[in-house]
C-alpha cells in the first residue's frame, strides 16, 4: 500500500509499506493493504511502518490519518525518523 507521511515542514515518507502501526485515542492500530475505509485523529507517540526492507520507526506530536483506495495518508503537527 502507499503511505505519506506529511508535516507543514516536509515530506517524512512516500513509500510503499507491508504495514503501518499507529497511536490513535483507542489505543495503537494496524493498516494493512486494502483496509477499509478510515478516518482518525492519531496521538502523540511512535508510527512503525514495515516495508519490505525492514521497519522504520517515527515519532511524532499528533495529527489525522486517512486511508482510502489503498492508500494512507497521515499529516502531523511534528515527526522526525528515530535512529
Amino acid at each position: 500500500m502507499k503511505i505519506r507521511i506529511l508535516t507543514p515542514e516536509k515530506k517524512v515518507f512516500d513509500g510503499e509499506a507491508e504495514v503501518i502501526t499507529i497511536p490513535t485515542r483507542l489505543g495503537y492500530i494496524s493498516i494493512l493493504n486494502h483496509h477499509a475505509p478510515l478516518v482518525s485523529a492519531i496521538n502523540p507517540g511512535e508510527i512503525r511502518i514495515k516495508t519490505k526492507e525492514g521497519e522504520k520507526i517515527f515519532t511524532n506530536e499528533g495529527g489525522v490519518v486517512q486511508t482510502i483506495n489503498n492508500e494512507t495518508s497521515i499529516l502531523l503537527t511534528k515527526c522526525s525518523e528515530k535512529s
